[in-house]
């Protein structure tokens, strides 16, 4: 099978991805650190403002109701997940809201994002702003950092902007947020809305504009799944991650930790959410099923070509038996190469 080095190689330096569709949820207040300790998967406890964290909130099952990466902040933890979830996710954390000091708010319509891709993504970013960014030096992983940003003089500043959007007009703040991934460098801008249209004119000249869905083989080589196609309702959440900073193994009780203690006490789950990648022939798509030796072995729940190659890239669940990160399925469709999340640059075959 080929590789994908040649795709990588044939990137830009820097790649702009406009209309990144997540949604942003502000909970905010005294409380917000603990409350969200209790109620997701992940060790929150004394994170610093910074730093990121994925999480799961799961039910009393252990199965999947919603999913976000979290960014910490001063007032508390932005959360990040897909735009068709958000209310979802509102609706699951209030309904374990109780006398807590926090507020939950939908803070999406104040935003919006673009996603610099490649190896020059630093110095486009600071080509924007008025001071190169900083990072936490304690932050190896996901992170994030306030920017100010080189803005147009006052008067060229729209006028026409929506309520609640005014207490924005004044401010050159945005924020740069760090994702860890290890094929190529990942940075998401986070810009308020009306700060869009002058940050997607600069990054006209200093990076390739594409649309999210032109790159959807980049998200799934990042191994970032969305929730609802790749992580739905039917899964258990040590299906989806067995990375501790995701699950928390020793933090005590939260919904479906129960289940979540059983799992990893037993040793194993039946399918777990792995990279994939084959032939582009097979014709496999989103929702095809994968057998070997007349056993179904697993099923995709994305899949993309890989530009400039007969190579495509997927996600999927791969039954447990099956379930080897470096190894070649010989599949009733051919070979399937198995890649840990996010993939590496070494691919099997």
């Amino acid at each position: 099978m080929e590789t994908i080095d040649r795709a990588i190689r044939g990137l830009p330096s820097c790649l702009a991805l406009e209309h990144w569709h997540q949604a942003e949820i502000l909970v905010s207040g005294p409380d917000a650190d603990d409350f969200l300790h209790r109620v997701s998967t992940a060790p929150l406890r004394g994170v610093p403002p910074g730093v990121g964290r994925r999480m799961l909130f799961l039910d009393a099952k252990g199965h999947v109701k919603a999913a976000a990466t979290g960014w910490k902040r001063a007032e508390g933890w932005v959360l990040e997940t897909e735009r068709e979830q958000a209310e979802k996710l509102v609706t699951h954390l209030e309904w374990f809201h109780i006398r807590e000091r926090l507020e939950i708010r939908d803070v999406s319509r104040d935003w919006r994002k673009i996603v610099l891709v490649g190896d020059a993504v630093e110095s486009t970013v600071r080509g924007i702003t008025q001071s190169p960014p900083q990072f936490s030096a304690n932050s190896t992983g996901l992170a994030e950092t306030r920017l100010d940003l080189n803005l147009p003089k006052q008067q060229d500043q729209p006028t026409d902007l929506p309520p609640a959007n005014g207490e924005l007009r004044n401010q050159a703040i945005a924020w740069a947020r760090r994702l860890d991934q290890l094929v190529l460098p990942v940075w998401q801008l986070v810009l308020p809305v009306w700060q869009e249209g002058h940050v997607g004119a600069r990054l006209q000249t200093t990076a390739q504009v594409v649309s999210q869905d032109e790159c959807k083989w980049l998200r799934i080589l990042f191994g970032v799944w969305l929730f609802g196609q790749d992580v739905t309702e039917e899964r258990l959440g040590p299906e989806v991650t067995d990375d501790e900073r995701v699950i928390g193994l020793n933090k005590g009780c939260y919904p479906g930790q129960e289940v979540v203690a059983r799992v990893v006490s037993r040793g194993h789950v039946n399918w777990r959410l792995r990279g994939l990648s084959f032939s582009s022939d097979t014709n496999l798509a989103a929702g095809s099923e994968i057998f070997l030796d007349s056993k179904k072995a697993g099923w995709l729940t994305s899949v993309a070509g890989v530009p400039g190659t007969h190579l495509a890239v997927g996600l999927g669940y791969l039954r447990r038996e099956f379930d080897a990160p470096g190894e070649i399925l010989l599949t009733d469709v051919g070979p399937v190469g198995v890649h840990p999340l996010p993939f590496r640059l070494a691919f099997p075959g």
